[in-house]
């Protein structure tokens, strides 16, 4: 007969393997520095300011 607690381990093993990737993201928000300023939203290249358009043609 099919007996329900036979599979305890497999739904514990099923909610565990769901909730750490979960409580890894959100310690990962929570401790992760957030700085959105002019020198992350700009281009980085050999630390020239960008001049003009990135659409210029040469």
């Amino acid at each position: 007969m099919f007996q329900l607690h036979e599979y305890d381990i497999f739904w514990a093993f099923l909610i565990i393997s769901g909730v750490i990737p979960i409580l890894a993201f959100i310690i990962s928000r929570v401790l992760a520095p957030i700085s959105e300023g002019p020198e992350n939203l700009s281009s980085y290249e050999s630390s020239i300011e960008p001049m003009g358009d990135a659409w210029l043609q040469f």
